[in-house]
């Protein structure tokens, strides 16, 4: 009996003695972060230490906005640990109107949506080589910013990126680049030309709607689709070689162009909708490859008083 109630008495003290050793282990296990501050910059975590990873994000409480000159890092340091510097999250810039410049280290991937929105004083952005996305309107109302760089490998410009950046005079695509969104370039009053890259291969609508100082576009051949009044408005263009390549020509494409002279349309022309040049009043001449005449209708070139079609074989 005596031997029965030592060994009960034993095991209950070995369970004890566990169930204090795992609350121990517990309560010396760190807890999660999930938001801090280093560098006057704040983070949001997405994965924890040891291959920790984090996105700038926008000032918590009565933190000030971000302003002036500011390069965000490749990595950043929170007691033994380091984090990558993997993403600037959605609105961390949205309106800090005293911001000038800002340099992304190269291990950021992804802009979150409106991330720069707003910053009407950005004059210089410096953005990574290689990255996955820039999200919708990202650098939209940026008035100040003239020019930039788009990564290499960026497949797409989306909704709004840069719509109403009034001083975007230069833009340089990636040859990856295969779409630009709709309204990525929308009154952009001071862009004066454009180079599309080779693999391009859609023009969404109203992408470059009211640019009236677009005077010059260089078109690739991989070009097939652009979309519902994706350069209305644009009153400085004089001429469009358009490629052989463009399948679809949008409603109202090219409407209220008023300084287009001479416009010449591919042979794989398919689908062209009305008012394409509607109201292009200096509008001389048209030249079309006889395929063309199979989707051309009088409401395409209503007010176009002067025009002239000549069919070249």
């Amino acid at each position: 009996m005596k031997h029965t109630r030592h060994t009960i008495f034993a095991a209950l003290t070995a369970a004890v003695l566990l169930l204090v050793g795992v609350t121990s282990a517990e309560a010396k296990k760190p807890k999660p972060v999930e938001d801090f501050t280093a560098d006057g910059l704040a983070y949001h975590v997405l994965r924890q230490a040891p291959d920790g990873e984090v996105e700038l994000s926008a000032p918590s409480g009565e933190a000030p906005k971000y302003s002036g000159d500011i390069v965000v890092p490749d990595s950043v340091a929170l007691g033994e640990n380091r984090y990558a510097v993997v993403a600037i999250g959605d609105a961390a810039f949205k309106g800090a109107d005293e911001l000038r410049s800002v340099r992304l280290g190269e291990s950021i991937r992804i802009i979150g949506a409106y991330a720069f929105s707003g910053c009407d004083q950005l004059e210089r952005v410096s953005l990574p080589r290689v990255m996955q996305a820039i999200r919708v309107g990202a650098f939209q109302y940026c008035t100040s910013l003239d020019s930039v760089v788009l990564p290499e490998t960026l497949r797409n410009v989306e909704f709004g990126l840069f719509q109403h950046c009034h001083a975007l005079q230069t833009i340089v695509f990636p040859e990856s680049l295969q779409q630009i969104g709709e309204r990525a370039f929308a009154y952009c009053s001071e862009l004066r030309s454009l180079t599309l890259p080779t693999h391009l291969t859609t023009i969404n609508n109203e992408a470059f709607y009211q640019c009236p100082k677009l005077e010059e576009i260089v078109w690739p051949k991989s070009l097939a689709h652009i979309g519902l009044r994706a350069f209305s408005n644009c009153i400085a263009l004089r001429e469009l070689d358009l490629p052989n390549h463009l399948r679809i020509l949008g409603e109202s494409a090219f409407e209220g162009c008023t300084g287009l002279k001479t416009v010449s349309l591919g042979s794989g022309l398919a689908e062209m909708g009305d008012a394409v040049f509607r109201n292009c009043y200096e509008m001389e001449l048209l030249r079309i490859a006889p395929e063309c005449k199979k989707v051309m209708r009088r409401t395409q070139f209503a007010g176009c008083l002067k025009l002239q079609i000549e069919v070249v074989e």
